[in-house]
């Protein structure tokens, strides 16, 4: 690692110009190690501060000659920096992950979890490199079907100049739990103070380099991400994960597109033809003063749903029927809240569920006197916005109606477009079979002079080396795929989400044992719903939370090893929502796993 220190130090204090603060956030978003140094320091100046020490660190950090003589470049320097400010202010900033089975006395057994930490050492999802000229621009086809498209100079190095020459780019996708587990990349997300977690629709990684060296994404003209996915629902929103910062970053909506290979139909429009109207935003709703005379209560509302309620702090339903009690409902525990639009402006269905009965109300949302003036201007402005947005449409619609004839030669345009670019796709996918097809028959050739007796037995011979013959004998058509398309301004990683709840999950206070019964302890386990696309992950003595009645699997790594209690087990221990706790005797992986290709092998048979 790289002594960063005195840079590091501007960028916090912030004495950097706008175009040095641009280079050195550019470079953080690539280099782990440079994170790894910035979270050092930022965590030592705020071990400072809450120590009183601000003035003296300050003139600490200014003398930059004796920084640069004390400062090795070992992180483990920084952390004896942070050592000595909480020793000064008397308070513990860190406490390191430990296995009890360690003597105390070994100072090796702490440690600091990365950002983005692996479970087990060189078992990774694999990269997949790609070489074009950056100046040119190239298409690329990767094997899942996903295409990246980087468009001519494309890229651009910390300075803000154009790469030119020969660049390479490093991609590779995380589809499934598994994929999450081994990357060790988080798949949670915090959204106003609660953390929800991540269901994929798919994710990636994808990074630029000229001569080894990291470059960065022209502004002007941002590489785009085609990503293939098994998921088109429109709930799900864009995702790039900030290393720096150690948290996902929303960036809005990526398109959906349903990829057939038929041509598009020639479509003609009149004048009764709808056109593409304007996106309007949401439609806020006008605060509204709780009523001293009429029953209210409070309900959480995930993120993502009911954009028009969600700015708004200390909100309440009341229900309005003033002839209907809450009654004992008010008492009872339910298990699940759902909140549905009437139709009527303002209005709700809240409906409350438990095991036993429903029951359902029609509320407003309302704000008691001390919350009403925040919320009454942030309406203002929303319903200014709004306002612009309709009126923006309203023209649109006017100027649509006198202009039929240049649309309808947009839209042949259109149409030729998409019939090339699905020409384009066939064209290549036929291209691909061929050769995967030759492949799957140099293939079988190979097993039968290995003393194989028919194609058959040579096709089960490719499948125990984790080769899908019919991957290589059938044509694979993009007819029922879905692509998901976004374009990048940063290279990292980039997930399709939708940030869950899973509230009817229950808690089980959780020990361990291998196959002869001796305790172990994992630092971490991993918790797959079957049906969820994500991960969860849990601390060592931390209960676990686990769906009761569903397919549930735990992965854990202990020295290397990986461990699992696979969904059949599961439902075996009959776990049931009145389980309060549980020993789970794990299975040890029978070989051991040294490729993601053996892992992946192994989940596959559960």
């Amino acid at each position: 690692m790289n002594n960063n220190s005195i840079q590091i130090n501007s960028y916090l204090q912030g004495e950097m110009s706008v175009e040095e603060k641009a280079i050195f956030e550019r470079q953080l978003s690539v280099d782990e190690g440079l994170q790894l140094e910035l979270n050092a320091q930022r965590m030592i100046v705020q071990a400072a501060c809450d120590a009183g020490l601000k003035a003296e660190f300050g003139k600490a950090m200014k003398q930059r000659l004796v920084m640069k003589k004390v400062v090795t470049g070992s992180l483990i320097v920084l952390l004896s920096a942070v050592t000595v400010l909480v020793y000064l202010s008397g308070e513990e900033i860190f406490t390191p992950m430990k296995d009890p089975g360690l003597e105390k006395s070994d100072t090796t057994a702490g440690h600091f979890a990365p950002f983005i930490n692996p479970p087990m050492a060189g078992i990774n999802i694999p990269l997949t490199g790609y070489n074009f000229n950056a100046e040119k621009g190239d298409t690329i086809f990767h094997s899942s079907g996903t295409i990246l498209c980087f468009p001519p100079s494309s890229l651009v190095y910390g300075n803000g100049k154009i790469v030119t020459g020969p660049v390479k780019i490093t991609y590779r996708e995380f589809s499934d739990p598994l994929d999450f587990f081994l990357s060790g990349i988080p798949m949670d997300y915090d959204s106003a103070g609660r953390k929800y977690n991540f269901e994929s629709s798919g994710m990636c990684e994808i990074k630029a380099y000229k001569d080894d060296i990291p470059v960065f994404v022209n502004p002007a003209s941002q590489p785009e991400i085609n990503l293939t996915s098994g998921n088109k629902s429109a709930s799900h929103n864009l995702y790039y994960l900030d290393t720096g910062a150690r948290k996902w970053q929303y960036k809005g909506k990526d398109v959906i597109t349903a990829v057939k290979n038929t041509a598009s139909p020639a479509t003609t429009f009149n004048k009764s033809t709808a056109s593409e109207k304007v996106s309007l935003p949401i439609k806020p709703v006008k605060p509204v003063k709780a009523s001293a005379n009429k029953q209210s209560f409070s309900i959480e509302i995930d993120p993502g749903s009911f954009e028009e309620l969600l700015a708004y702090n200390g909100l309440k339903f009341e229900v309005i029927d003033v002839n209907r009690s809450l009654g004992t409902d008010a008492n009872e525990h339910w298990d699940h809240v759902k909140l549905a639009p009437t139709g009527k402006p303002g209005i709700y269905t809240v409906i409350f569920t438990n095991a036993r009965r429903s029951v359902s109300y029609q509320a407003r949302p309302v704000l008691e006197e001390g919350d009403y003036d925040a919320a009454m201007k942030i309406f203002n402005e929303k319903n200014k916005a709004y306002s612009v947005a309709l009126n923006k449409r309203l023209l649109q619609e006017k100027n649509d109606k006198d202009s039929v004839q240049l649309r309808n030669k947009l839209q042949r345009e259109k149409n030729k477009i998409d019939n090339a670019f699905n020409d384009k796709i066939n064209r290549l996918i036929t291209r691909r079979n061929q050769k995967m097809r030759a492949l799957f028959a140099k293939r079988v050739g190979e097993t039968l002079k290995q003393g194989q007796v028919d194609q058959v037995t040579a096709e089960d011979r490719l499948l125990e080396m984790g080769i899908d013959p019919t991957g290589y004998s059938s044509d694979l058509r993009l007819s029922s795929e879905i692509i998901r398309s976004f374009s990048i301004n940063n290279f990292g990683i980039w997930n399709c989400d939708l940030p869950q709840s899973l509230d009817n999950r229950v808690p089980i206070i959780t020990s361990y044992t291998d196959s002869a019964n001796n305790n172990i302890f994992f630092p971490l386990v991993a918790v797959v719903y079957k049906g969820f696309n994500g991960l969860v992950q849990f601390p060592s003595k931390a209960p676990i939370r686990v769906l009761p009645g569903q397919d549930n699997m735990l992965w854990a790594v202990k020295e290397s090893t990986f461990y699992y209690f696979p969904y059949k087990d599961f439902a075996d221990a009959k776990i049931d929502r009145g389980t309060k706790s549980f020993t789970f005797k794990m299975r040890r992986a029978g070989i051991k796993v040294s490729s993601y290709e053996e892992i992946r092998k192994l989940m596959d048979n559960f």
